[in-house]
């Protein structure tokens, strides 16, 4: 009897589906845009001019960088806030679990401007000093008044990290709870203190998956940050207003506040993507 050969099978060749679709319809969109664009200038809506006369100008280089500048600031104060309340919700007090729970319904429930006005405008009317001294002795440490010490810098990261705050306590708190109870049994199982468990074991594994939404809130806090314009802060929207509101120029100097925005959140999301990779969800 003559034994079968069997062939080696040769190298799979992998072929990649192409997506006729999504070009065209990529193709079609940028063709439309252009010709939006082509026509907005035909028809002079806006000077191509004055758009680039403006966009790299000091006032607004200024404007886009206090913008960044509160907006940075409130987001580390939205994370240490967020943090505390997350734990102090998870940590089975029901007074610690209720008050926590209190805070996010508040902050969470009313619009950020609210927030912003209420902490430049009226908690100053409510508390006109600051005086900080001596218990028992009636002797003043610090005593300065409140509208001089509440800035609309510091009223914009007030209302903007506290309600945003709310937002990460609950971000945080879903991570936290998406990491698997079994790794925080076997951490106890070798003797692992609960202090230990929680910052090597269950924030590690949770920083994997708070890391994206937390990319997210931070661009949407950027844009939030025109909010504080009401106040007076001299951020990107604030400035382009004053500089329109001389020289008539709304279309051109509203493209460029855009033009910024949109540049901040590019760069957002560059980090955000770096982050994703290093630290994936598994």
């Amino acid at each position: 009897m003559s034994a079968s050969v069997i062939a080696e099978p040769g190298p799979v060749r992998i072929v990649r589906r192409r997506r006729w679709g999504a070009w065209l319809l990529g193709a079609v969109t940028l063709a439309i845009l252009g010709l939006l664009a082509i026509a907005a200038v035909r028809a002079e809506i806006m000077s191509l001019e004055v758009f680039f006369t403006y966009l790299t100008s000091g006032q607004v280089l200024i404007g886009a960088g206090n913008a960044v500048l509160v907006g940075t600031v409130a987001m580390a104060v939205a994370v240490v806030v967020g943090l505390i309340v997350a734990l102090m919700r998870l940590s089975g007090n029901p007074i610690l679990s209720s008050l926590a729970a209190t805070f996010v319904y508040f902050f969470r429930g009313t619009p950020m401007l609210i927030q912003i006005l209420f902490w430049y405008n009226a908690f100053p009317t409510m508390f006109p000093r600051l005086e900080i001294g001596l218990p028992f002795s009636g002797d003043l440490l610090f005593s300065a008044p409140m509208p001089v010490l509440v800035t609309p810098f510091i009223a914009a990261v007030l209302g903007l990290g506290l309600a945003e705050g709310a937002y990460m306590s609950e971000i945080i708190r879903g991570g936290i709870l998406a990491v698997d109870k079994g790794q925080r049994s076997a951490a106890r199982a070798i003797g692992m203190r609960h202090g230990q468990v929680l910052w090597q074991v269950v924030i590690p594994q949770a920083a994997r998956i708070i890391i994206p939404a937390t990319g997210n809130q931070y661009i949407m806090l950027l844009k939030s940050t025109s909010l504080a314009s009401v106040i007076g802060f001299l951020e990107l929207l604030r400035i382009t207003q004053g500089i329109y509101s001389a020289n008539f120029r709304v279309v051109e100097l509203l493209a460029v506040a855009a033009f910024w925005y949109l540049a901040m959140t590019a760069v957002v999301t560059v980090i955000q993507t770096i982050l994703e990779k290093t630290f994936p969800v598994r």
